[in-house]
């Protein structure tokens, strides 16, 4: 991975903004520009980049070793436990800055105020969304990783429905899922897999539980792979028998509107207008009020980032997007259906679908 490349795009883009350093505190975004990866819970983690390009990475002393792997870093501060944030910090980077760069959405408020008392004079700016800007355009080898972790995710949800019974619990087929993942090749589920039966599948965010799953019920499938750090994340929804001409003209409905949000994926439009695209399909069908999410989001090594493909952003579509495209429609007592897919914008501005489990009316 080109990390070196991608500080000092970094650099570049904050230049002539008098910014003398950056903290940078996400864990993701720590990895984009350095590779190492790790959940530091509730201790201290974060990148100091100097506007020369000189840069520290402070890590909590049990990741020393892991994070001594990290790329395009020029020391490495390990924090015992017990030593604040603060001290590593005024021992280790100098002087205090004019003006430093910070995640105002990832800082957390008691190190913000850790920052203040160390730093009483330094204007503090947000850079958030310039290294979300760099993190939104994801590369072909970016895309490449999550395309595996889709086709990894495909066969384990194929293997994990070989396996299903009537009578078989939520949280049996969830955990079946989450071992095929891994058996596919996969590190892990990209994020707690979802299976909701019958009428639990109208929650548009349930989670897996003791329900068994009957003749007639709906069986939605929320689930995604993560692989060298790249997350997928696809939505399937199946019938369990053979179903009404009802069951199959919701579920028809939202596959049309999966296809015409994925069709509005036009370079130059809004995505506001992709969302339109399958929310306008939804509404003329008599199902406007049984929409109530974004159709989309970004996703990469976070299985939520930047872009919000929601009817009221106004960015334009462009080269090196990566997406989801999720349509639904949730009927409280009925049930529900979503058909989700990742997308990538290529340089010529064609989409490929990375993900690709058949989107065909199925039953069980």
């Amino acid at each position: 991975m080109p990390y070196k490349k991608r500080k000092s795009m970094l650099l570049e883009k904050l230049d002539g903004r008098g910014i003398g350093a950056f903290l940078v505190v996400s864990p993701a975004s720590i990895a984009y520009l350095t590779g190492f990866r790790s959940d530091p819970m509730e201790r201290f983690m974060a990148l100091w980049i100097e506007a020369d390009g000189t840069t520290i990475l402070f890590v909590p002393a049990l990741d020393e070793t892991k994070a001594a792997l990290a790329q395009g870093i020029d020391r490495l501060v390990p924090i015992p436990d017990g030593k604040q944030a603060t001290e590593a910090l005024r021992e280790t980077c100098g002087s205090e800055p004019m003006r430093c760069g910070i995640e105002k959405e990832t800082l957390s408020w008691q190190t913000a105020e850790q920052l203040f008392r160390l730093w009483p004079s330094t204007e503090f700016v947000d850079i958030g969304s310039d290294i979300g800007q760099l993190r939104g355009r994801k590369t072909r080898e970016e895309a490449d990783l999550v395309k595996a972790a889709a086709e990894m995710a495909d066969a384990a949800l194929e293997a994990a429905l070989g396996t299903f019974r009537r009578g078989m619990r939520e949280r049996e087929l969830a955990e079946e899922i989450e071992r095929q993942i891994v058996l596919a090749g996969g590190d892990g589920p990209a994020f707690k897999t979802t299976v909701l039966g019958g009428e639990r599948s109208a929650l548009p965010h349930g989670e897996s539980g003791d329900y068994a799953i009957v003749d007639g019920d709906w069986l939605l499938v929320d689930m995604g792979a993560s692989y060298e750090g790249y997350l997928s994340d696809m939505t399937r929804t199946f019938f369990v028998g053979s179903g009404t001409p009802e069951h199959k003209r919701i579920y028809e409905t939202v596959k049309e509107a999966n296809r015409r949000a994925i069709a509005a994926l036009l370079p130059g439009a809004a995505l506001a207008s992709v969302d339109e695209a399958a929310r306008s399909w939804i509404r003329e069908q008599g199902y406007g009020d049984r929409f109530p999410h974004r159709v989309g989001h970004g996703l990469g090594t976070e299985i939520h980032e930047p872009p919000s493909v929601h009817g009221w952003n106004e960015q334009p579509v462009t080269a090196g997007m990566l997406l989801t495209i999720e349509p639904g429609i949730y009927i409280p007592g009925f049930g529900g259906v979503r058909i989700e897919d990742d997308l990538y914008v290529n340089d010529d501005g064609s989409v490929e679908q990375l993900t690709g489990f058949s989107k065909e009316w199925r039953t069980l």
